[in-house]
């Protein structure tokens, strides 16, 4: 599936309010559909993507550059899973580690990948 295909349907699928909570979180919503991601420290420079609800008061941006690197990972014999996030996106899996499922979640909600309990494929 090409990139605009993917991106095409992630936006169809996650919106504002969407539940990207497994059976072991809570919390887990979709904020807001943004346009503006910015970060110095994470490289992100005024990018589309999604404002993700992790805690009582707190969020993480996830932009759609991440999303797309994190999909090529799904066509791997291994998937996706927290070695490839943490090896790609070090800076974020330290700040907050619950970026690998709710990005996980977010192409689970997408349609385009399963959950198998250990990596997203």
């Amino acid at each position: 599936m090409l990139w605009a295909q993917v991106e095409s349907r992630i936006k169809r699928y996650i919106r504002t309010g969407t539940d990207l909570n497994t059976t072991q979180t809570t919390y887990r919503n979709v904020r807001k559909v943004r346009k503006d991601i910015s970060s110095v420290r994470y490289g992100y420079k005024n990018e589309e993507g999604f404002q993700v609800q992790i805690g009582n008061n707190t969020s993480i941006a996830i932009p759609m550059s991440m999303l797309k690197v994190c999909f090529g990972a799904l066509s791997t014999k291994t998937g996706y899973d927290g070695k490839f996030f943490r090896h790609k996106f070090p800076d974020q899996a330290s700040d907050h580690p619950c970026h690998v499922h709710i990005v996980g979640q977010i192409l689970v909600k997408a349609k385009l990948a399963k959950w198998n309990g250990k990596a997203y494929c």
